[in-house]
């Protein structure tokens, strides 16, 4: 019994073995395999070849011509570290389409030509090391798009459109300012925070705050605090209390406005104030017409 059963398994041993081996010998069209290291090379391509070996440790899909990527393209390369997505014309990200490669270490998307990121399209990436970003056309990136890339050592965000006049750039901004440790110069390991300027300009984005955004509409702390749970008692305070005070404050403008209309009035056809006097005084604020008018 014990015989039988060894040789049943040293049979699926070397049938699996086999199995690898001919996933390994049978490369995707336009690609090329290493089964030692376990990559994967591919060149020509206009698409993502939906035959990848999943046991894929690297993929370099670099100087294709990709210009859009299928949501589950990568989606069976759970064993992926390494993607090199470099020198395509992406122009966009469908939402997800990393969210399965939970062991990547490097992701280069440098050279591309993406205007936007999808909400999000990082949050998967919790062991990545290495995100490149530069020469794109990239005007912001999505707030928090960072935020779960708690093992970033190095990202390259150089040469994009950042838009320094709109209030989206503020979430990239304050990020750099807290991690400028992170911000690269290209290959190298120069930090360079100041190095992702402002398009148009040589202004850092790193610079750019609330104050200096050119756009209006940008949100307030009051603003933020109405959105946190914990500041709902403070916000209601304080909206009972312009309630309170705005009805007030207006009775008091429209009784003063009234009265000192009336005695405006009463200087003028009692005083027999001339037209010259009344123009001047008409150009004078309310209060000080009153003060300028009265006489002993």
């Amino acid at each position: 019994m014990e015989r039988w059963f060894s040789r049943i398994t040293m049979f699926w041993m070397l049938f699996l073995g086999e199995v690898q081996s001919q996933d390994w010998t049978k490369c995707s069209t336009g690609c090329t395999c290493d089964g030692n290291k376990m990559s994967v090379t591919c060149n020509g391509l206009k698409n993502v070849p939906n035959d990848i070996q999943k046991d894929a440790k690297k993929l370099d899909l670099k100087y294709n011509s990709l210009s859009k990527l299928d949501p589950t393209a990568f989606h069976g390369l759970n064993k992926l570290t390494i993607l090199y997505l470099r020198g395509n014309k992406l122009q966009t990200l469908p939402a997800g389409v990393f969210s399965h490669l939970v062991e990547l270490d490097r992701l280069d998307l440098n050279f591309n030509q993406l205007k936007s990121l999808p909400p999000k399209i990082f949050d998967k990436l919790t062991e990545l090391k290495t995100l490149r970003l530069d020469d794109n056309q990239l005007r912001s990136v999505p707030d928090k798009a960072f935020d779960k890339l708690s093992k970033l050592e190095t990202i390259i965000l150089a040469d994009n459109d950042w838009d320094c006049e709109s209030c989206d750039i503020l979430y990239l901004s304050q990020w750099i300012r807290d991690n400028g440790n992170k911000v690269k110069i290209s290959n190298t390991n120069t930090d360079d925070p100041d190095g992702v300027t402002c398009q148009g300009t040589m202004e850092s984005v790193n610079k750019i705050t609330k104050e200096n955004t050119f756009q209006a509409g940008c949100p307030t702390t009051t603003q933020q605090m109405a959105t946190s749970p914990a500041s709902t008692t403070t916000t209601e305070t304080m909206t009972v209390r312009e309630k309170q005070t705005k009805p007030r404050m207006k009775i008091f403008q429209e009784e003063l406005f009234s009265k000192a209309s009336i005695f405006f009035c009463q200087v003028i056809f009692t005083q027999h104030v001339s037209l010259v006097v009344i123009h001047i005084l008409a150009e004078i604020p309310l209060l000080h017409i009153v003060c300028v008018v009265r006489k002993p």
